[in-house]
């Protein structure tokens, strides 16, 4: 055999070579796709859509962009999202959008919802405050709400707040309430009552937000504070709302448990009261915090979990 045919024939069985390890490296490449997509379909049909409903951004007193929560989400392979920016009040500029950003906040959200549908779900919603006026919240392009207590006295939103320090929730205490704890307990549940009525809201926020701050001294088991809770949530059975349970106050640190507590989950399942994740995100990192213990809850008091609000 020449030369010339024994490099032929090497020439050959290198194309051969090459040619079956093209196809391996390509079955092996599809292999992996095909895996990929079959775990995230198993994912998704064992904990349901990744989505998020409650979250701010610098429209209020978030830390990042929409467009920068937006790209987060996707990251995090999320289905829908749903930005809820703190509806305007006069009093509180620091934290609630102004008045006259809504059109740009709305029009921005709107843009995102046709430039990344095929990529994620864009909902545009609204926290609005229990004392915000509803011409601020009605607002044409928003698609839900979440209605929310986070102060007592209407011409004192600033002291009067449950969401700031505890320093001056006490001294709300005492100035308003006598010094007397419960009695501020039960005026916290007569609004959080009438929260359906007032914003007609899709989403209730954060049920027991007064249990904040430990330093308040508040303790759930008192009469006083079961009897005022129960109210509240007679009432608000009555109404449509689905109850969040939101995972804000763990990821600043201030709660080891969402709200609301587990009595309330209990009854929210013995009562078929749909509730809803929330993360309350206020930066990218926590978008979707705690949602494994959030689903824990979920099992175990059988509540009937939704992933969208409307």
């Amino acid at each position: 055999m020449g030369t010339a045919k024994i490099i032929m024939y090497i020439l050959i069985i290198i194309a051969i070579v090459y040619a079956l390890w093209l196809v391996i490296s390509s079955y092996q490449k599809t292999k992996a796709i095909f895996d990929e997509k079959n775990q995230e379909r198993l994912r998704r049909e064992q904990s349901g859509p990744l989505t998020d409903f409650h979250m701010h951004t610098t429209y209020c007193d978030g830390k990042n962009s929409p467009q920068e929560m937006l790209e987060a989400a996707i990251k995090l392979k999320m289905d829908a999202i749903g930005f809820s920016v703190h509806s305007h009040l006069d009093s509180e500029p620091d934290w609630t959008i102004a008045s006259k950003d809504m059109p740009f906040y709305v029009g921005e959200l709107s843009n995102m919802q046709g430039d990344y549908e095929p990529k994620i779900n864009v909902f545009i919603g609204i926290e609005q405050d229990y004392w915000s006026k509803p011409e601020d919240c009605d607002i044409e392009g928003i698609e839900y709400k979440i209605g929310s207590v986070h102060s007592l006295i209407e011409e004192d939103t600033r002291g009067s707040s449950l969401d700031d320090k505890p320093e001056i929730t006490l001294a709300c205490c005492e100035k308003y309430f006598d010094g007397d704890i419960y009695k501020m307990v039960e005026r916290y549940f007569e609004l959080v009552g009438d929260l359906y009525e007032r914003t007609h809201c899709e989403v209730l926020g954060h049920f027991d937000l007064i249990t904040k701050f430990d330093e308040l001294g508040i303790d759930t088991d008192n009469e006083r504070y079961i009897n005022a809770e129960k109210k509240a949530l007679e009432k608000l059975s009555k109404t449509p709302v689905i109850f969040e349970i939101n995972t804000g106050g763990m990821a600043r640190g201030y709660k080891t448990a969402p709200y609301p507590s587990e009595r309330v989950l209990r009854y929210l399942g013995e009562h078929k009261i749909p509730v809803i994740y929330s993360s309350d995100a206020h930066s990218t990192d926590t978008l979707l915090y705690a949602r494994d213990e959030v689903k824990a809850l979920v099992e175990k008091y059988d509540l009937e979990l939704v992933y969208y609000p409307i």
